[in-house]
């Protein structure tokens, strides 16, 4: 009687090959997804700063109008929830204006400014970097909201 043997299994040469061939797929595709990240991290930063602009502008609702230029900040560098933070990704800034556009009405301008580290992945976790060829920095790259005041008498 005659026995036939099946190989059934792969061969360490078949192996490699197939590992190199995903290894070259993965190294082309990197590229696109560290942009896509990118993106990402940039479109997430820009609605967080709007959304500091915003809620400044609702916190300053809420004081009597008497009171809203102690609302004037320059350069506060906050956290993702507009908290004065010293290691903050954002650099907020809040202008008061009264009489402006015209007399009775008061103009508030917030700019939030986004620290550009973050968009390199881990950094996030270690910002701010204070040396190096990496340094955190603050570019124009900003939102910017403005919003009206007037006094309501009864």
């Amino acid at each position: 009687m005659k026995q036939t043997l099946q190989n059934s299994g792969i061969t360490v040469l078949e192996m490699t090959i197939a590992t190199g061939i995903l290894a070259l797929v993965m190294s082309a595709a990197f590229p696109l997804v560290d942009a896509m990240v990118s993106r990402f991290q940039m479109a997430r930063d820009h609605y967080v700063a709007a959304t500091l602009c915003q809620g400044r502008i609702e916190r300053a609702r809420g004081v009597p109008y008497s009171d809203i230029a102690l609302m004037a900040e320059k350069g506060s560098t906050v956290d993702d929830f507009g908290n004065v933070f010293p290691q903050g990704r954002f650099r907020r800034t809040t202008v008061v204006r009264r009489d402006t556009p015209e007399a009775g009405l008061t103009t508030m301008t917030v700019r939030a400014q986004i620290c550009i580290c973050s968009r390199w992945g881990w950094r996030k976790f270690y910002h701010p970097l204070k040396t190096g060829k990496y340094i955190c920095k603050f570019t124009d790259e900003s939102e910017q909201m403005s919003f009206i005041f007037t006094e309501y008498k009864n």
